[in-house]
């Protein structure tokens, strides 16, 4: 039997059995938490939110979750990039406020977060990925209720996340490159090459400029991402340069593309390598011939259209443009490079990361290593002794 404690308070739900308890903060309004999963846990929060009262520190906010929200969102705006505001605002509309978004702040229980975590773990739509980077929002935006005086501590603080567990990427095999690149637009094609060859991310080829590629040594410089749609540029994912190495086909690719674009040297090195076409209807996509310097080209117009394009064309499987990354990783390993290699061309800043994607590529193209290594230690002993 739970231990009973003074003004904690049990009650049923659909998951079990939960406890509660009214308090008064320091001005006199009283009200009531709910959610706790032993009568213990809130007996212990009970005490602190006495102690806050008695000190004058403890003033209950009416405000809701989802006004909150909408406040901090736009307090947040100035210190962070566009895609990650962008990206906190979507969890908040698709899965934080049709959840929380009634309740006052410290009407949200850590309980509340546990079960909101479960329930949407089991709707197919939802990725392991996306619930627990929603979680992250909860909690950013829950921290600073709390700096702010408004809970006593943050809900959501100590929830686990969901195990992601290993999940195959999909990506072209070897056979299927020539034909995706055989059905990629004019327009398309070098950007995909790129991709494909030396494992960019779209918003990473996209934030090039002339002046990264040294189209004599070989060598592409990743300075910069493309960020939002009217070509702006912030620093790479984990904010860390590097260089990768492009091979002949590539190169004579991007000095055709780099002649094509018909620019005096020196304006042309501060400019995207990859631009949008000129717009040859009303309805196309592009640029107006009158519109200016050539701009990047918008990511959703190679996601949404000329990736799935190529591949209806060439008769391959759906599969995101991220899947290029994907392929590069998996060709290297496929022609002998180490994980090393991968994780430094890839820009990953752990080689944890890379093994946790690309590991079993890599055990499963060892699994020959002992029968060749035999193979050419035979061989040579027989040259051996015909000399």
């Amino acid at each position: 039997m739970a231990r009973a404690y003074p003004g904690v308070y049990a009650y049923e739900t659909k998951q079990g059995k939960r406890y509660r308890y009214n308090f008064r903060d320091s001005d006199g309004k009283q009200s009531c938490k709910r959610g706790f999963l032993s009568s213990q846990a809130a007996a212990i929060d009970k005490a602190g939110l006495h102690v806050q009262a008695a000190a004058g520190t403890l003033h209950l906010s009416t405000a809701r979750f989802e006004d909150y929200f909408e406040s901090w969102l736009a307090g947040h705006k100035p210190f962070i990039d566009a895609g990650t505001w962008n990206d906190y605002r979507t969890h908040g509309i698709k899965r934080l406020i049709p959840e929380f978004g009634a309740k006052r702040l410290d009407e949200i229980a850590t309980a509340d977060v546990r079960e909101w975590l479960a329930k949407s773990s089991q709707d197919a739509t939802y990725k392991p990925k996306t619930l627990n980077n929603a979680l992250g929002v909860l909690v950013v935006c829950l921290n600073q209720a709390a700096d702010d005086r408004l809970l006593q501590t943050n809900p959501a603080a100590h929830v686990r996340r969901l195990p992601l567990g290993h999940a195959e990427r999909e990506y072209l095999r070897i056979h299927e490159i020539d034909l995706y690149l055989s059905c990629c637009s004019q327009t398309y094609r070098p950007l995909a090459e790129l991709l494909i060859s030396c494992g960019l991310r779209i918003s990473e080829a996209l934030g090039l400029i002339w002046e990264d590629v040294d189209l004599f040594t070989g060598t592409i410089t990743v300075n910069r991402q493309a960020k939002g749609a009217r070509g702006q540029t912030g620093p790479t994912k984990g904010r860390r340069a590097r260089s990768v190495e492009a091979g002949p086909d590539l190169l004579r690719t991007l000095t055709d593309l780099k002649a094509r674009q018909g620019e005096h040297q020196n304006i042309l090195q501060r400019r995207p390598v990859f631009t949008m076409p000129v717009r040859r209807s009303k309805a196309g996509t592009g640029r107006w011939p009158s519109a200016g310097p050539p701009a990047a080209i918008d990511r959703n117009t190679v996601t949404r259209d000329w990736h799935k394009a190529a591949l209806r064309d060439a008769g391959l499987r759906d599969m995101p443009l991220h899947a290029l990354r994907h392929t590069a990783a998996a060709t290297w390993l496929y022609c002998g490079q180490p994980l090393i290699y991968v994780q430094r061309a890839l820009g990953h800043a752990s080689i944890t990361t890379t093994e946790s994607f690309y590991g079993h590529l890599e055990q499963s193209l060892l699994k020959t290593v002992a029968r060749d290594t035999e193979a050419a230690v035979r061989s040579a002993g027989r040259g051996a002794a015909h000399r």
